[in-house]
């Protein structure tokens, strides 16, 4: 902290120390560089002056060429720079050079161009200076031009003695600078630097310990008045941290969610129980708008209609899971006003028990009424004379064995139905490919699909990728598939028995050309106990499909039909690729 300070002070000199002398030596350099530069061009153009006064009389001469080369060569080896002669019409005619090293484009040699525009030509290359000229004769014909080109190292001057002087002098200014840096701060930043150390600390939350200046001279005032701070900051925040210690505490052990959403929306508090129930962290949902993070419309009018300053309750099922919530929305007027507490209370468990337990006792009570009425019904009527007459008797005998039969499938489907939904079911998986899943449960409806009037087909591919499966479950659902296929589809129809592969799933399924399925019913045939209008009048217990989607369900499957009135109905199961 006491270097950080003194160099604050003593930083923008030094800054403009030295940017005060960089921009004097570049000044001073540039100077001495453009005055030796003009100088090398009045020289440059006194001597092409020179040459083209010797060189006027060789022109349009019988071997002016070489005479002219002869010379540019001999001026060359004197003045170690090319020469080069050219035409009117800007030919070269002879140069200090190799005809192999002749320009292409003698118009762009340096100051050429200008030159047979004004007379006399300068340019400048990163390399050479070149100086051109127009030769004339006595009349003030044009005879030609005569171009220099000189090397840069003849007008760059070496500048590395002024550098070095600039920096040495550079160098002993900042030296003098830090000392009276050092000596300033011994005398008069020792008490701020003090006063600077101990709110550091209070800034990051150390209110004990500090250490204060003893003699803090001009800032006595400063001092105490951090001192007191520090004091009292101590005793409210070590109250204020075991109250949100207590908190925190509650919030995380809480079943129920809690958020607590601000004036402008933006979610500022979000306990374990909620990021569970939105599937969210609480990092990821702090600041963001209540609407991106519980994302249910019901929710966020809940909150709007909360912001008013009334106390407001909903109940609502949300996520894939059908999660049953209370949600109270409280504004939270005195503690932190604009602020809204959305509280979610997860009755999810106890609606599904209620549920669960009202639909079997109503479903259970149904389907155990008729075959008892009927068993009712056939007794009352054996006592009342039918005994009597054998022949009679034993049709109505029959009649109830037929309503025991149903009782006895009823309790064994309800029962197996319950194994599968605790879990209590032992499954075999097997690498098993879908043809020979098809096969099996084909071949044991076929005899009762001919009875029916019906043609079964099997068209499956056999080389589609094997599935990990208990080969007996999936071969009781397909014959349960079959088998509804065969009750609802009128004699002369066609039931087809597939298979397909669609991504890393292999998708099966059952078509037949029957009755159909009312598009009413065809979200809830999945349900226990549920049948549809057509399926009453065929018998069964509404228990089939609901065992067959428990089964491809713990498959890690997906069951689902498709269908349509007086045109057949395709049920479609899926299973992993092995």
């Amino acid at each position: 902290m006491r270097p950080l300070i003194r160099w604050r002070i003593v930083l923008p000199y030094l800054v403009l120390l030295i940017l005060s002398m960089a921009v004097f030596t570049a000044f001073v350099v540039n100077t001495i560089h453009q005055q030796e530069l003009d100088r090398w061009q009045v020289r440059s153009l006194e001597t092409a002056q020179s040459f083209a006064l010797q060189t006027a009389r060789l022109f349009n001469q019988p071997g002016e060429s070489e005479v002219l080369a002869a010379f540019a060569q001999s001026q060359a080896e004197i003045y170690d720079f090319e020469i080069t002669f050219l035409n009117p019409d800007g030919e070269i005619i002879a140069s200090s050079l190799p005809s192999e090293r002749w320009p292409r484009d003698p118009l762009r040699m340096l100051g050429v161009g200008q030159a047979l525009e004004e007379g006399r030509g300068f340019s400048r290359a990163d390399r050479s200076l070149g100086t051109a000229l127009i030769i004339q004769d006595a009349s003030g014909q044009p005879l030609g031009l005569v171009q220099l080109q000189i090397p840069s190292s003849y007008y760059q001057s070496d500048f590395e003695p002024v550098l070095l002087e600039s920096l040495a002098v550079i160098v002993m200014s900042l030296a003098g600078l830090v000392l009276i840096a050092l000596f300033v701060r011994d005398l008069s930043l020792k008490p701020m630097v003090s006063l600077t150390i101990a709110a550091q600390q209070m800034s990051l939350g150390n209110f004990t310990n500090l250490e204060f200046p003893e003699n803090p001279q001009e800032l006595t005032e400063v001092s105490g008045a951090l001192q007191s701070m520090a004091n009292n900051l101590g005793t409210q925040i070590n109250a204020l941290t075991s109250e949100r210690a207590k908190l925190s505490a509650v919030l995380n052990q809480m079943t129920d969610g809690v958020i607590i959403v601000d004036s402008d929306g933006k979610v500022q508090l979000l306990n374990p129980a909620a990021e569970r129930l939105f599937e969210i962290s609480e990092a990821a949902a702090l600041n963001r708008s209540v609407v991106e993070v519980m994302r249910y419309h019901q929710l966020v009018e809940l909150w709007r209609k909360a912001k008013s300053g009334e106390r407001e309750t909903i109940t609502l099922e949300i996520g894939p899971q059908h999660l049953f919530l209370q949600v109270v929305a409280t504004p939270l007027k005195a503690a932190l006003p604009g602020s809204t507490m959305i509280l979610l209370q997860d009755l999810t468990q106890m609606r599904r028990l209620e549920t669960v337990r009202r639909d079997f006792i109503s479903n259970v009570s149904h389907e155990l009424r008729t075959p008892l009425a009927s068993l009712k019904a056939l007794a009352e009527t054996l006592q009342e004379g039918a005994l009597d007459d054998p022949p009679a008797a034993r049709r109505f005998i029959i009649r109830m064995e037929t309503e025991i039969d149903n009782l006895t499938q009823l309790v064994n489907e309800l029962l197996e139905l319950s194994r599968i939904e605790s879990g209590k079911v032992p499954l075999s998986f097997h690498r098993i490919t879908p043809f020979d899943l098809l096969k099996p449960a084909t071949e044991r409806m076929a005899l009762q699909a001919e009875r029916a009037g019906l043609e079964l087909s099997l068209d499956c591919q056999v080389d589609l990728p094997a599935v990990f499966a208990d080969p007996s479950r999936i071969t009781q659902v397909l014959i349960n598939l079959i088998h509804n296929a065969v009750k609802f589809t009128p004699p002369g129809g066609k039931i087809t028995v597939s298979a397909y592969q669609d991504g890393d799933h292999i998708v099966f399924f059952v078509r037949d050309t029957g009755v159909g399925i009312a598009g009413k019913d065809l979200n809830r045939i999945f349900e226990r106990f549920y049948k549809a209008d057509r399926a009453r009048a065929g018998g069964g217990t509404g228990l089939g499909l609901s065992i067959a989607r428990h089964m491809i369900e713990s498959h890690g499957g997906y069951i689902w039909a498709e269908s349509e009135e007086q045109v057949g109905s395709t049920f479609y199961f899926t299973l992993p690729i092995a």
